[in-house]
C-alpha cells in the first residue's frame, strides 16, 4: 500500500461525513497479537471513515488485493495510523479479515489481523489497536515509569500466593462483579498514581471449563459522574496488558489518563461474541 496524496485523504474524509441512523463510537480499543485469540472486530459502514491508531506498531500497511480494492479504501495517515473506508456496507453476516504489517519500535517485523464487519446499530469512527502482551513485562525490562512495568507488577500482584503488590482495592464498596453467562468479570483493583494516572485490573473467570474461551477483543473504559451534570460519557485512551492463566481465568490491565473532573468510571469488555462484560459507574474514592 503507497501512501496516498493529501488530496486524496481529505476526499475519503469528507465521505465520512455522509449522514449515518448508526451510532458512531469513538474511543474503543482492540486487543490483537494473543497467539490464541481471535481477531479483533471493527464495525465498518460505507463511506464512513475509520480512524485506527496503533499502539506498539509503527509504520502500518495493508496489501489489498484486487478484490479488496474495489470494496475499501485503505490509506496511512502518519506513522502510526490508518484510515479504512469501505465502499458500500458488507453483507449480513460477512467477515473481511484485514492483514496488517508493519515493524516494532525495536525495528523487528509485526503482522496481525483485524475483522471487518457491518453491524445495523453501530460503527467504529475511531479505535486504538493495542497489541496486549499475552505475559507481562519484567520491571527491570522495561524503562522506569513505564506503563507496561506498573500494569504487569498488579497483574503479579492478584497471582495466588503474592504477596502485597501496588494495587489499591477499592475502599467500603467490596468487588464489583458482573456476568455473562458461565462468564464472570470482577474489578480487582484501580491504583491511582499521579492524581490523574489510573491503572484498572480486571478478572475474568470462566465457572466451568469453557467449550470456547472468553478472549478479549475490544475494550471500552469511560469517565463520567461529571460535577458538570450536563456532560455525557467519554472514552479514555487505554493501554492493555494482559496475561492468560488458563482456559477459565485471565487478568486485564487498563492503563489511562483520568480527565479533570470525573467521578466514575464504566468498563465494557467484548469477546467476538455473545458474552459482553459491563462494569457501570463506579464511584472513584476522592
Amino acid at each position: 500500500m503507497r501512501p496516498r496524496p493529501w488530496s486524496v485523504l481529505l476526499w475519503v474524509l469528507l465521505l465520512s461525513t455522509a449522514a449515518t441512523a448508526r451510532e458512531t463510537r469513538q474511543g474503543t480499543v482492540l486487543v490483537a497479537g494473543h497467539p490464541e485469540g481471535a481477531p479483533p472486530v471493527l464495525y465498518v459502514a460505507a463511506r464512513v471513515s475509520t480512524l485506527l491508531d496503533f499502539e506498539g506498531l509503527l509504520e502500518p500497511r495493508v496489501a489489498l488485493t484486487p478484490e479488496l480494492g474495489e470494496r475499501l479504501v485503505v490509506l496511512p495517515v502518519g506513522a502510526r495510523s490508518l484510515v479504512v473506508v469501505p465502499v458500500r456496507d458488507l453483507a449480513r453476516g460477512e467477515r473481511v479479515l484485514l492483514p496488517v504489517t508493519g515493524r516494532t519500535e525495536a525495528g523487528e517485523p509485526r503482522a496481525l489481523t483485524l475483522v471487518l464487519v457491518t453491524r445495523e446499530d453501530e460503527v467504529d469512527v475511531q479505535v486504538q489497536v493495542s497489541l496486549g502482551m499475552s505475559e507481562p513485562r519484567a520491571p527491570e525490562a522495561a524503562a522506569e515509569g513505564e506503563a507496561g512495568t506498573v500494569a504487569g507488577m498488579l497483574l503479579a500482584s492478584h497471582e495466588p500466593g503474592a504477596g502485597p503488590g501496588p494495587s489499591l482495592v477499592m475502599p467500603g464498596e467490596g468487588l464489583m462483579l458482573t456476568r455473562a453467562g458461565e462468564v464472570e468479570g470482577r474489578l480487582e483493583s484501580v491504583l491511582r498514581m499521579e492524581r490523574r494516572r489510573l491503572f484498572v485490573t480486571v478478572t475474568v473467570r470462566s465457572k466451568t471449563r469453557p467449550l470456547r474461551p472468553w478472549r478479549l477483543g475490544r475494550a471500552r473504559v469511560e469517565a463520567g459522574c461529571w460535577k458538570e451534570r450536563t456532560r455525557a460519557n467519554v472514552a479514555l485512551p487505554v493501554v492493555v496488558t494482559s496475561v492468560i492463566s488458563g482456559p477459565r481465568e485471565q487478568r486485564h490491565t487498563l492503563a489511562a489518563w483520568l480527565p479533570e473532573g470525573a467521578g466514575c468510571l464504566s468498563l465494557t469488555l467484548e469477546e467476538d461474541g455473545p458474552r459482553t462484560l459491563h462494569l457501570q459507574d463506579w464511584r472513584l474514592p476522592p
